[in-house]
């Protein structure tokens, strides 16, 4: 029986397949087979792997009748491994000749079920200094043994990376972790699912800094500092295979932590991908990709945790617009107070892709009539203030005529205190529009009466304060606690009154996004 086995897929890799498969039969240590499967190659790989089986029996070579992928690749070679130990090689990368005779002798030393040993980086030419220093330090061995829960050692204490090359194994662990693999076909996420997999059926790790391994970077198919869309499509997601798996050992209670980390970071690693190495062509349909894997939540989530200052520049990238026809109908357009609000809400949803347009009254139209403030285009309707009972018939057809005009899809309404509000708003509904209520100056001029009640309030409550604070030395300790809690719970009343129009204004601007979405 072998000592070493060496599993490598292949496909189309006919230019970098020689210095690997040399490197492999140029062992120092001779006991060691060579398992390759060539995963339908179009190339002259097939040709080149049966050349070297020819000439070396330690060589096999298992041709698949179609392309499945590097996961499924190495679940057939495990199948065949006999070896006491495996190891697993991509096949544009090699290792240094000494490699199996020295990891075989560390492992006499600490018979581990895992051990990490250090990574040779070879850069291509288009590969940036950012992204060498952030792969050497990723693929760096944390020195020493671990055991005990090593999901959680690798995946949230980040203790050692993810890849299954740099590293050997017990064969033992290798079969029951691929035994339990879902037959899917994964590129560049295959790595992390079948390494949660093997962390979970290991139960110790021993880690070197010396260096075995020979890594090409930026010549892979997800290497480099720029993706393709079809690179980024490749990145899949596949956070609900581990969990599955989870539930189906009876673990996932145990592990719900680690399940949690393990999907926050493929998230994590997907909308950084998007943000950092797609071309700025790609970003609309890479967001795309998202959207098609994650949820909103998760998206927006992910997106807050690094890009939090940069809203309008993930809205350009993403080129999130409504692409919708918008009507703002205030009754007063030209009262200042309220003015500002309604034109910030237009600016937002013009910055956001949609055509907007603004509704008011007839009798507006003397101070609004012959400026630009407005935008291009301002719209009269027959006034709010005589269309009772049976006039409001002229007001109807108008306001209706006029969404039927502008293609309106969407209504704010900015004046939901009118008498007619209530008939405006079915008409809006009644023709399938999305209405949204928006406070006007009636909440503002409340709220204002409210807030300089509170004013008074809060002088009044630290006079009070003022007089208890006085005889507060002559209380007990469990009454001045009282008292401080009782001064405290008031103060922050009134302190939230106070900032009810900032309250006022947050939750219409929920609703406002949640309906658009939604329609």
């Amino acid at each position: 029986m072998a000592k070493i086995s060496i599993i490598i897929p292949v496909y189309n890799v006919e230019k970098y397949l020689q210095q690997c498969i040399d490197s492999l039969l140029s062992q120092t240590l001779s006991d060691i087979e060579i398992i390759c499967i060539d995963d339908a190659s179009q190339d002259a790989s097939g040709k080149i792997l049966n050349d070297y089986a020819a000439r070396d029996d330690r060589m096999k070579v298992i041709h698949a009748d179609e392309n499945m992928g590097t996961l499924r690749a190495r679940i057939k070679g495990i199948t065949d491994a006999a070896g006491q130990y495996v190891m697993f090689v991509d096949s544009d990368d090699y290792l240094e000749v000494s490699a199996c005779e020295e990891l075989l002798k560390l492992l006499t030393e600490h018979p581990v079920d895992v051990l990490h040993f250090g990574t040779v980086l070879h850069a291509n030419e288009n590969v940036s200094d950012d992204l060498k220093n952030w792969v050497t330090n990723f693929l760096t061995p944390y020195e020493g043994e671990l055991e005990g829960n090593l999901i959680e050692k690798c995946f949230v204490d980040e203790k050692f990376d993810f890849n299954i090359t740099n590293k050997i194994w017990r064969r033992e662990v290798c079969e029951e972790a691929f035994a339990n693999v879902e037959q899917i076909r994964l590129v560049a996420s295959e790595d992390r699912y079948i390494f949660f997999l093997l962390m979970y059926y290991a139960k110790n790790y021993y880690g070197i800094i010396e260096k075995y391994y020979n890594y090409n970077l930026g010549i892979g198919v997800t290497g480099g500092d720029i993706l393709s869309l079809d690179q980024f499509l490749i990145k899949d997601p596949k956070a609900e295979w581990t969990k599955r798996f989870l539930e189906k050992t009876g673990s996932i209670e145990k592990f719900r932590k680690e399940s949690k980390c393990f999907a926050d970071k493929i998230l994590w690693d997907c909308v950084d991908c998007w943000h950092n190495k797609l071309e700025k062509k790609d970003e609309q349909q890479g967001f795309e990709i998202l959207r098609k894997y994650f949820r909103p939540d998760e998206i927006t989530s992910a997106v807050a945790r690094v890009y939090f200052e940069q809203g309008q520049d993930i809205y350009n990238r993403a080129k999130i617009t409504g692409h919708k026809k918008i009507a703002i109908y205030y009754r007063y357009l030209g009262y200042d107070n309220m003015d500002e609000k309604v034109l910030e809400c237009m600016q937002y949803l013009i910055q956001r892709g949609n055509d907007v347009i603004l509704y008011t009254d007839q009798d507006r139209k003397e101070l609004t009539e012959g400026t630009d403030k407005y935008g291009k285009e301002l719209v009269y309707l027959p006034d709010a203030v005589s269309a009772n009972w049976g006039d409001y018939e002229a007001r109807c057809n108008a306001f209706y005529k006029q969404m039927l005009k502008d293609k309106i899809e969407v209504l704010v309404y900015a004046s939901p205190t009118s008498h007619i509000c209530w008939l405006d708003t079915l008409l809006s509904s009644l023709s399938d529009i999305v209405t949204v209520d928006m406070q006007d100056e009636v909440y503002l001029n409340m709220f204002g009466e409210i807030r300089e009640e509170n004013e008074k309030k809060i002088e009044e409550k630290t006079r009070i304060v003022d007089e208890k604070t006085k005889v507060i030395e002559e209380k007990t300790i469990d009454e001045k606690v009282r008292i401080i809690d009782e001064l405290q719970r008031e103060n922050n009343m009134l302190k939230l009154q106070q900032e009810s129009p900032r309250i006022m204004w947050k939750y219409f601007w929920r609703s406002l996004k949640n309906k658009l979405l939604r329609s």
